[in-house]
């Protein structure tokens, strides 16, 4: 089945989060107000020059770049010297077991990701928060993850998660990252804006 230009989806992507109140009319299976918005991987760059309009045009989004907060816990941390070095001498998934996965733990009650989420904004029903920089900061970082523990974190805000690749409703709501690695099965948030035309999602 076809999919609609992301031109087209930007369109209605931007209807739905003028407001607060625009984004939680397309309500959620549950009391979470929390939604995805998936896209080809190949579209990247288009879509954070998009973004950018997005936050330029509604004062009330806020962004939170996945990325970018993990190198600023490393920073925080005082690792990213040694960071920088060990990436040079290291293999790849040492370095993510030893040293990112117990850093940027998001499944401690307690953790620096989630603080940055409480510190950046407060819960109270006038923002909407925007993750960016899945693809970026994969797989030290896993979207499903953190999906599952801001979920005690916003109850009043409105969540949208930009996604490269496809939350797919199959037998489960699937996300696959890239379009082709199975990131997990997350069936607690909204598809916001249709893919493919002709179908509802």
């Amino acid at each position: 089945m076809a999919e609609r230009p992301l031109n087209e989806r930007f369109i209605d992507l931007e209807d739905r989060m003028i407001s607060v109140e625009a984004l939680t009319r397309y309500g959620t299976a549950n009391d979470l107000r929390f939604y995805i918005f998936d896209y080809a991987p190949a579209d990247e760059l288009l879509v954070r020059k998009e973004i950018k309009k997005l936050k330029e045009r509604n004062p009330s989004i806020v962004e939170f770049d996945l990325y970018e907060m993990m190198l600023q816990i490393i920073e925080d941390e005082g690792y990213m010297e040694d960071v920088l070095r060990m990436e040079k001498d290291y293999d790849k998934d040492l370095l993510l077991r030893e040293v990112f996965q117990p850093l940027l733990s998001v499944e401690e009650e307690e953790n620096a990701f989630l603080d940055k989420f409480k510190d950046g904004i407060a819960d109270d029903g006038n923002s909407i928060v925007l993750i960016t920089g899945v693809g970026k900061a994969f797989p030290v970082v896993r979207s499903h993850t953190i999906l599952n523990n801001l979920q005690s974190i916003f109850r009043r805000n409105p969540v949208v998660m930009m996604y490269p690749g496809r939350y797919e409703i199959k037998e489960k709501m699937t996300m696959r990252l890239f379009e082709r690695l199975d990131d997990d099965n997350y069936y607690r948030a909204f598809p916001l804006v249709e893919r493919r035309i002709g179908n509802d999602y």
